[in-house]
């Protein structure tokens, strides 16, 4: 066996180790992102929810206040009569 046939044997085992470990640096990065994608997607439905609740809230106050002064109009104008 020469020299060079251990430097390059050497090489070969080191590429092929780089290689496993880049794999494995590129799995968790797919991980990671499609992590992140997921996270962003349900932020944006979670807003989108959000933002409908808060309108029906208004909406339900205003027909609340609509008809808490319509009743209170009612009950005073009958007192009246």
């Amino acid at each position: 066996m020469k020299a060079d046939d251990v430097i390059g044997d050497s090489e070969v085992g080191g590429a092929t180790a780089l290689h496993n470990q880049l794999a494995i640096v590129v799995s968790e990065l797919r991980v990671l992102t499609t992590k992140v994608r997921e996270d962003s997607r349900d932020k944006k439905a979670s807003g989108e929810w959000k933002l409908l609740a808060m309108v029906i809230d208004r909406f339900c106050f205003c027909f609340f206040s609509l008809f808490f002064i319509i009743a209170t109009c009612v009950v005073f104008r009958r007192q009246l009569w």
